[in-house]
């Protein structure tokens, strides 16, 4: 489709070249103001024209009647311009559809990628990022799987991708976590199920600690100690973040969630002091009631904390070293910190930081907030133990599909992988539907709903594809044929005619989402490609046997270019797609 929005942006320069403005607007400016019709019955690619009121100063609706009127189109691909209010909206023709089917079996599930756009250029992302010792609930889920088909889609567009696992691996909650164990912990229990355990023993100590204030200092005193090298407090530490490693990366092999690299908070603590001293050179860090700050009022922000007062390091401290040191390391373009909303004073001050010590690529650091998993009751809260599991959730959604595959599809071949496939399925397209700005109230009975707006719909619309075509190839009906002859042999339906035009918007979804870091965009085209194709599927009979051949093996390349779509879109989202269903 990008050709063709190049192609409206480029008739539309003709246009303005002839009244000569004072201060023209290049083809590439107006090429980003059209956009895709909200109904798709008023065309193909919308113009604002209220863009070009004040230059050409005509109320909108006149400069769209006079666009309209005066474009020549004898060249160009489409098929005619309408003016609808304040948008000249333009339509493709058969030609344009029937590149995009040309395009989407030629490349399969390279069709719709741009690798140009992010050619040379690095992207490091940062997201997952658990604290170690505690179970992986639901409040990490939306984090992992946001980065995770960030990553997927920044790499759909050729950019170079980083990914990687920030682990929250230090701090006082050590000291917590290590008090807890040393009084009250049992070996036995630890072995058993280490992360339960110690999550158990974490949510302990808050409860005990809100009688007994004291505990805190001697968790911090047991901490100090950890920083200080400890022999036998560091082994302990340095035994849960092995368990704590171990058991996460199952449960990303289940997500289908890989890393780069695992860079926890740790491995940053040995260039701290660097950063310190910088700060100290560049006269930024001041002492605040004993802990050493940097000021941050005159930019409408609280102090940056660096050190407390028993000098201790923070978040703030941990950051700035990881930012300069993968810098020098990655010399990434951008770095993309997918974190949730509440974190944004955190990262305001530590990019304001970074500027003031002349770090000129703070520009490329971004904040990539995201709404959280809430209770009805209030926010997740580990210390609280008012948390649900992630394993908790997928075994739900498991157990519900084979449910129903047992009451409807009984001899379905490999059951057992399909029922993980689409409660996988369900469970992250519920989440990565959603815009990822808002946050998002946890209830069981919309993680685990199989009708309407879900990702087993979609699941199901693709294996309904993979049936048709099974079918046809079984039949005989379904042969090697060349699709140029197909082409020129048969009119294409408005139906097909709409299918096939909105394959061509797959690209555009892929570069939305990449330029807003939202996959919720290709979640929703994914999603009305889906109900097209259902629609085209009651509306039109692929195999009908009364048809001509060449008709029917039109059609069925049509089916074989939307479930190629579907399933390369879904995959850009973690989701995979069973042949059968």
């Amino acid at each position: 489709m990008i050709r063709y929005q190049q192609g409206a942006a480029a008739l539309i320069k003709i246009f303005l070249d002839s009244k000569s403005l004072e201060n023209p607007i290049s083809k590439e400016d107006l090429c980003t103001w059209l956009e895709r019709p909200k109904n798709p019955e008023h065309g193909d690619i919308a113009f604002p024209c209220f863009r070009l009121s004040k230059p050409l100063g005509a109320p909108p609706k006149k400069i769209c009647q006079e666009l309209a009127s005066e474009l020549n189109l004898d060249e160009s691909p489409f098929s005619g311009v309408v003016a609808t209010g304040p948008y000249l909206n333009f339509n493709l023709g058969k030609e344009a559809a029937t590149t995009f089917l040309r395009e989407a079996l030629r490349d399969r599930d390279q069709f719709g990628r741009q690798n140009s756009i992010g050619a040379g250029r690095k992207i490091l992302l940062e997201y997952s990022s658990p604290n170690i010792a505690k179970e992986f609930h639901i409040g990490h889920f939306r984090n992992t799987v946001l980065g995770q088909s960030l990553c997927n889609l920044y790499r759909a567009c050729g950019y170079e991708v980083i990914a990687i696992n920030h682990l929250g691996d230090w701090g006082s909650q050590f000291g917590k976590i290590a008090y807890a164990f040393l009084n009250w912990g049992e070996e036995s229990a630890l072995e058993k199920n280490p992360l339960e355990y110690l999550t158990k023993l974490y949510v302990r100590f808050h409860t005990e600690a809100e009688n007994n204030p004291d505990l805190d200092r001697e968790a911090r005193l047991l901490f100090k100690k950890i920083e200080a090298n400890d022999p036998e407090l560091k082994a302990l530490w340095q035994r849960f973040v092995g368990i704590s490693i171990e058991t996460l990366k199952k449960t990303y092999a289940r997500l289908g969630v890989h890393f780069d690299h695992y860079l926890g908070e740790s491995f940053y603590i040995d260039k701290v002091d660097g950063v310190i001293q910088e700060l100290r050179n560049t006269n930024l860090l001041e002492e605040s009631e004993g802990a050493q700050v940097v000021l941050l009022e005159d930019y409408k922000m609280p102090p940056c904390i660096i050190l407390t007062g028993d000098g201790t390091t923070l978040y703030h401290t941990r950051d700035l070293a990881a930012a300069t040191y993968r810098k020098g390391k990655f010399q990434f373009d951008r770095c993309l910190y997918v974190v949730g909303s509440e974190q944004s004073l955190h990262f305001q001050q530590l990019f304001k930081v970074l500027e003031l010590m002349g770090k000129e690529w703070h520009a490329g650091l971004e904040h990539v907030r995201y709404g959280l998993y809430r209770f009805k009751e209030g926010k997740f809260s580990t210390r609280k133990g008012q948390s649900i599991l992630m394993a908790e959730v997928l075994e739900e959604a498991r157990s519900k599909v084979a449910e129903i595959i047992a009451n409807k599809n009984p001899n379905l071949p490999e059951k057992e992988e399909v029922a993980e496939m689409v409660a996988l399925g369900a469970v992250i397209y519920n989440d990565l539907s959603t815009d990822r700005v808002k946050d998002v109230e946890f209830d069981w009975n919309r993680v685990l709903d199989f009708e309407g707006d879900t990702g087993p719909y979609l699941q199901y619309t693709y294996a309904r594809a993979s049936s048709i075509l099974r079918k046809a190839a079984e039949t005989g009906l379904w042969t090697e044929s060349s699709l140029e002859t197909l082409i020129e042999s048969n009119e294409f339906c408005p139906r097909t005619m709409q299918l096939l035009k909105l394959l061509g918007h797959y690209s555009g979804s892929i570069q939305g989402a990449v330029r807003l870091n939202k996959p919720s965009i290709v979640a929703n085209y994914v999603l009305e490609l889906s109900k097209n194709f259902n629609s085209f599927y009651r509306n039109v009979k692929v195999l009908d046997e009364s048809e001509a051949a060449e008709t029917i093996q039109l059609r069925l390349a049509v089916v074989d270019a939307v479930r190629t779509v579907i399933r390369s879109a879904l995959g850009l989202l973690c989701i995979r797609t069973p042949e059968a269903m």
